[in-house]
Order: structure tokens, then sequence, then C-alpha cells
């Protein structure tokens, strides 16, 4: 996402079409320009307050007569020693700008004799010009808007779960897989299963919680006993392993379950309509792909267990899709720290710099990290994030890393991305991105028809364990700030 920047032009003619605010219908409006109109609004360059900050673009309504960025500041940009550098249209007879102080007394700059003198914004300031002939005057009020939060840091619903969608109290399991735009979390309690359904994309959410109510569920009665933690899905089916190794499928959503005929050790996840898994059999270790039923050879190295939850995605340099693992467990019993991936038709390790540590049961979503150029462009690049997980001794993993090139590269990701404290150490959670309709929870005028809904997404962090291997009853929602902002026109 590019952040893109209005430019204003305004010309000696007698009337100017001006828009109004965003919560009020698009429709253009005809404005009398006097000679007291600001053509410009900028801040002079000040590398200790903010580098490039005489770049920062101030929009100007002339119907309201107000001025401000409608890209916010940085969270903790110093406001109170601004100086700003003001054009008019016509010249004028006085500028004054005036600073109100609660608790103080008010203080008037005459921009005219005093151009350079250093201005608080910390509270709008009321920016008065008069004509050049002194017989028209108006007035504007200024506001340096500067983000309350860091705009660039994935931030988790300040700091609240929601609850795992399920009907007991204290699930002891639980896995949540992806169809599409649908998601199955399946939870165990004692002996007794349940099975919640989301079924259709998640709009409206607005920053808010997903809304339990959009959940379905009820109880599973299985004619075996399931490894709740191998549940997965293809595109048009959801399957699980039984205790004995048996691997079973559902074309109802989990109501009920037919066996395949297949014993698997292991289900990597699904491509396509394609379900890939590990078989270990009088061959060795081999690679076996549903329905089709086709083995290989598993590669040298690749895990076969414990891997994150496949990503799919769609790569520049090739016209099928790829999916990619992280991490698992090999065959000698040691921790893999590398991704593979599988193009359709082979299996190969992608990774040329793998994570540090050697990691199992890590979550990977397909998501977001944002690069700010100095003139201010903000870019969004596909990054992949990984969560949590487990070392060679056990611990878990406190360390976020990330790839910005599918999956070939990894690094321990900025401070801005990595979890908070409340979000906690986890293993074998499963990370969803799903992209969501944000609204625009105020008005903010604009000189241009404002962006008044966008998509955003955001990752869904489904349950894990923690420290003592207990699941975590929990759901969490993460996104970058930045992605919740208006978007600028």
């Amino acid at each position: 996402m590019t952040l893109r920047k209005i430019a204003i032009s305004l010309v000696a003619i007698p009337a100017l079409a001006a828009f109004v605010a965003c919560n009020e219908k698009y429709e253009p409006v005809e404005v009398s320009i006097s000679s007291a109109a600001v053509r410009s609004f900028s801040l002079s360059a000040n590398d200790s307050v903010l580098t490039n900050l005489d770049s920062v673009f101030f929009s100007i309504d002339l119907v309201k007569g107000r001025i401000f960025n409608a890209d916010s500041l940085p969270a903790g940009t110093r406001v109170t020693k601004l100086v700003p550098v003001i054009t008019t249209l016509e010249g004028a007879s006085l500028i004054e700008l005036k600073v109100t102080r609660k608790n103080n007394t008010d203080t008037t700059y005459n921009y005219l004799t005093n151009s350079t003198d250093s201005i608080d914004f910390t509270n709008p300031v009321t920016l008065r010009v008069v004509s050049p002939d002194g017989t028209t005057e108006r007035n504007y009020t200024i506001t340096v808007n500067v983000h309350n939060t860091v705009a660039d840091s994935l931030a988790w619903g300040d700091n609240e779960a929601m609850s795992l969608p399920t009907t007991f109290a204290r699930p002891d399991e639980q896995r949540t897989a992806r169809r599409g735009d649908d998601l199955f979390c399946l939870t165990r309690s004692g002996s007794q299963y349940c099975m919640a359904a989301h079924i259709g994309s998640i709009n409206d959410l607005n920053g808010a919680e997903m809304d339990p109510s959009a959940w379905t569920k009820q109880a599973v009665t299985f004619q075996f006993t399931p490894q709740v933690a191998s549940l997965s899905a293809t595109d048009d089916a959801l399957f699980i392993l039984s205790d004995a190794g048996d691997l079973y499928r559902s074309d109802n959503d989990g109501r009920t379950w037919q066996s395949t005929g297949l014993k698997w050790h292991y289900i990597y996840g699904g491509y396509q309509n394609r379900l890939l898994g590990s078989v270990q059999n009088a061959a060795g270790w081999q690679v076996q792909s549903y329905p089709d039923n086709n083995l290989t050879t598993l590669p040298a190295g690749m895990p076969v267990s414990g891997a994150s939850v496949p990503v799919s995605y769609s790569f520049p340099m090739s016209d099928q899709p790829q999916m990619l693992i992280l991490g698992g467990r090999k065959a000698d019993g040691t921790l893999s720290n590398a991704c593979w991936g599988y193009d359709g038709s082979s299996w190969a390790k992608i990774s040329k710099r793998d994570i540090p540590v050697a990691l199992e049961g890590i979550a990977v979503a397909p998501y977001y990290s944002i690069k700010v150029a100095a003139d201010w462009n903000a870019t969004t690049l596909p990054t992949l994030v990984a969560m949590g997980g487990l070392d060679k001794n056990g611990a878990l993993s406190t360390t976020v890393y990330i790839s910005n090139d599918y999956g070939f590269t990894w690094d321990t990701a900025s401070q801005l991305m990595q979890l908070p404290a409340a979000v906690g150490k986890m293993a074998w959670a499963q990370a969803y991105v799903m992209s969501s309709v944000f609204k625009a929870p105020v008005a903010v005028p604009m000189i241009a028809k404002p962006t008044e809904t966008w998509d955003c997404p955001y990752i869904y962090l489904f349950g894990g364990t923690d420290a003592a291997g207990s699941l975590r009853n929990a759901v969490w929602r993460g996104a970058i700030n930045r992605l919740t902002f208006r978007p600028v026109e």
C-alpha cells in the first residue's frame, strides 16, 4: 500500500469547487475566493523533530476554514516548537497565529514581521488572514495531527483476546483449520468434541473482536479416537487422523467422517484439493498425496512432523500456486530451522537463510511489514511472520521472525513486530489472515472525496499451548496499526 498525497492548486478565478467532510454527501460546493485565501501551508525543516518535516503535506479546507495533515505524524513527534510556512493567494496586510493555552495567557504571533517564530501546535491554532486592502479577513483552524499509536507496529487488540469458539468452558485441546474463507475449530473436553464453523469472509469488524455469534457450534461424535492436532483442510474437504494413524475425510463440515483407507504418520496440509502427508513404510519415509495416493521419497532433511500449518501463495516467478512449511521434526528426531516449499509436483528446501533456531510448532502467517521512505511514502511489503514454537530443549520461543522474499531468507523481526507480553509465549498455535472491511470511525475533512471503507487484513492466532503444555483458551487478533488508518487520498 502506497500512501498518496493530494495536491491543491488555487487559481485567481471567481469561484473554486471545494469539497465537504467525509460524512456529508460528496457534491461540489461553490465557494467565493477572497483575497484572504491561504494558498499553501507547510512546516519548516527540523531534523531534530522529524526527518523531512518540510515534506509533510497539509490539506486546506476552504469551506470550513481548516488546515490539517490527513496523514498524521508518527506517534511521539514533538509539536511544541514548529515553524510554519504560509503563503496566501494575493498577499495579505496581516497574518496572525493565535495559540490558545489552557490555564495560561494566549499568545499571538505576527507572521509577517516574525515568520521564523516557533509555534506550539499541541492544540489547534487559529490563523487570521487579512486581505491587502484590509477589507476582508478569514480565520482558519490549523491542526497538526500526531498518531496516538506507533503506526508501523503490529498491535494485538489492545492486549485483549476472545475465547476459543466452543461449547466447553475449559477445553483441553484444539485445532483450527481453514478451507477457503471458512474456519473450523475443533475442541476436545475429556472424551467430548465440539466443531465450531465460521462460514464465509469476515466483514464489518472495524477493530472489534471476531463476533462469537458468527460461529455455529455442534457436538461431534467420532467412531474412532481422533488426533485433534491433525485437523486439516483442502479446498473441498476436512481431514483428520485417528490415534492409529488412519486418515479420515469429511465432506459435511466435520459432522460425519469416512475412512480413506490410508494410514499416515502426519498431515502437512492441503494444496488446492490435494492433501499431503508423511508415511513410514518398508520403503522408508515417504510423502503421499490424496486422493491420487501418489508416493514419493521424502527429501533428505525434510520434516516428518511438527511443521507449521502450510501457507499458500502466488509466486511471481511461477505460474503455479506455491505452498510452504517452516520448522518441524525430522526423521532422525532433530528439529529443523528450514523452510520447505511445494509447487504442485515436488518438495524442495527453499530457504537460503534459515530461521536462527530450529523449532517445531511454529505459527506462520502471510502478512505485511511497512517500509517508510524519506518522502513519507509508506509501502507494504508481503511478509511471512513466524511466531512461537518449541526449541530442542522444549523451551518456548519468544522471538518473531519474518521473511520478505517468500521464505528464501529469514530475519529477526523489528521490535515493532514482536509479540507483546500480553500475548505471551506459545507453541502449536494456528495463524490465519482474514481480510476485514474497516470503516472510518470519525469524520475527517478532506479536500477530495474521502475513503470511507477499506480492507484491513488481520492475523487471527488460535489457541496454542503454554509453557506447561496447557491449552491457551484464546484467539488473538492482530494488525499493523497503519492498515487500520484511513488511506490518504
